[in-house]
């Protein structure tokens, strides 16, 4: 059966997201902002492939979401679906327990009605109930019916539940470490206390993404975000604060004006920042919230998977007999993920 008891345990099965291809933007007519979309997304997949054959190197089994390159399959009203690049935000797997949404796509104002949403709206609907389908239709989790058939040929239990994912919950043996989006908001803690009885739930006052804020890297050592008060419940770990990477990368002056993305100066231009905010903002977040030298893939407990340089951080992971390895992510500070974002651990030995 798949399972996940550690999170740093060894890494046997992952699933790693996908953007869309550079032939998916052929819709966009004009050429300049069609290019950069290509470039970006070229990039993308580039480095999505290289991340897939570094993890195959260590033995891990590698599953990749399909996707369409037809834009007409994804549009609903004036909205473009997101590509399922970070599946860690919407599965998760506890002990032997897989969570994933339903298999049809998620409605975002009502996801306890899971597997009565239709898997597309009736052609010409404008409206679902009483909602307009561009609210109703926020990502397209078809292609999850793969995990949910390769889960249950391992003979495990898929449970359809929206709220569970481990971009906000990290899996330490009997304890569980839970982030929120709202300040005071317990909701998935209590959910999780319920699933799981025998096990201890903490919560952590994160605000946004657990594995945006930190990463319990081993049962000796947890890598920070400076701000996140959590010495008193980690006695027992050395705790490293890292500086983020947007501080160390960009001047002053180029911090005040990131907004909730950022691409090389060469990518951008003020046609292309419209369209982005006119069109696709909805596929973005804020990277001013994510800290990605936190986001880290954990292969095994000697092997950590970075998207980018860090020496302090890695003189910490190397007193404790953990090896850095670099796997660059181009563009994280335009999709808003990093490798563990873009990843999702199927089963850990």
């Amino acid at each position: 059966m798949l399972n996940v008891f550690n999170h740093w345990d060894p890494l046997q099965s992952c699933i790693v997201g996908r953007s869309y291809s550079p032939d998916f933007y052929n819709f966009v007519s004009d050429s300049s902002i069609r290019n950069k979309l290509c470039t970006i997304a070229e990039q993308t997949e580039e480095d999505l492939d290289n991340l897939s054959k570094q993890l195959q190197k260590f033995g891990v089994h590698v599953m990749r979401p399909s996707i369409t390159d037809n834009y007409l399959d994804v549009l609903y009203g004036n909205k473009l679906l997101p590509a399922p690049l970070t599946p860690r935000d919407y599965t998760a797997v506890i002990d032997d327990k897989v969570f994933i949404p339903t298999p049809n796509a998620l409605g975002l104002w009502n996801r306890s009605r899971g597997a009565d949403w239709p898997l597309v709206p009736p052609q010409g609907i404008t409206e679902y109930d009483e909602y307009s389908i561009e609210n109703l239709y926020d990502h397209d989790h078809t292609w999850l019916a793969e995990v949910a058939e390769f889960a249950t040929e391992h003979g495990n239990e898929v449970i359809y539940d929206a709220d569970i994912d481990t971009a906000m919950v990290h899996r330490v043996g009997d304890t569980l470490y839970v982030g929120n989006w709202v300040r005071g908001d317990p909701w998935v803690t209590e959910k999780l206390r319920t699933m799981f009885p025998d096990k201890t739930v903490k919560l952590i006052e994160t605000a946004g993404h657990l594995d945006g804020r930190m990463c319990i890297i081993s049962d000796s050592l947890l890598i920070t975000t400076p701000g996140l008060d959590v010495e008193d419940m980690f006695p027992d770990h050395e705790i490293y604060t890292v500086n983020w990477t947007v501080n160390r990368t960009f001047s002053d002056e180029k911090r005040r004006q990131l907004g909730k993305w950022w691409v090389p100066d060469q990518l951008t231009s003020p046609d292309f920042e419209d369209y982005i905010s006119n069109y696709l903002s909805h596929w973005l977040g804020e990277i001013r919230e994510s800290c990605f030298d936190v986001n880290l893939l954990i292969v095994n407990k000697n092997i950590v998977f970075c998207s980018s340089e860090d020496s302090g951080l890695f003189k910490a992971l190397e007193s404790h007999g953990i090896t850095p390895h670099i796997v660059p992510f181009r563009h994280k500070l335009f999709w808003d993920g990093g490798l563990h974002c873009v990843t999702a651990d199927l089963d850990r030995q």
